[in-house]
């Protein structure tokens, strides 16, 4: 499908959607967890809101190019790759620690069975666990309202 069809814009504020939804969800589970918003935390969370748009618009693009409408189930594995490929494949190349040496070292004055550190590759995996798991309620629901509002209306002006 073409970048110029006018479905693709639709999506794309669909994509709008989905990174708002997140947002949302990011901010329920805050709250659920007893978090106090403050000056700090709140303007973190007004400005992850234009970051996760773009963040959707971006993975949307080769997501729309790949679509070929049939299923919206499709349409959300999509979106859900590109979604978790953009933001887990860097974080995979850049901070994860690849070398066995150096990959789970404590501070010396922390003993071994000390359960409460986190080393950087448990950080890493956590971030990349969360966002995969929080990342499938709005793609789905975005998927679901593009295919019914995109692809059904198509099919009821053909007729």
């Amino acid at each position: 499908m073409k970048l110029t069809d006018k479905r693709f814009w639709k999506f794309e504020v669909m994509t709008l959607l989905c990174g708002f939804l997140l947002l949302c969800q990011v901010v329920v589970v805050l709250i659920c967890n007893g978090a106090e918003f403050e000056s700090c935390n709140g303007a973190v969370l007004i400005l992850l809101l234009p970051i996760l748009c773009f963040y959707f618009a971006i993975s949307g693009i080769p997501t729309w190019l790949l679509y070929k409408g049939n299923s919206w189930l499709r349409l959300a594995g999509y979106l859900y790759m590109f979604s978790a490929v953009l933001l887990i494949v860097p974080l995979l190349i850049f901070l994860y620690d690849w070398n066995p040496v150096t990959a789970n070292m404590r501070p010396e004055n922390i003993p071994v069975n000390e359960s409460k550190y986190i080393t950087d590759n448990e950080l890493v995996s956590l971030i990349c666990t969360g966002w995969a798991v929080l990342l499938i309620i709005p793609v789905l629901i975005t998927s679901h309202f593009t295919k019914r509002w995109i692809v059904n209306k198509e099919n009821t002006q053909v007729i």
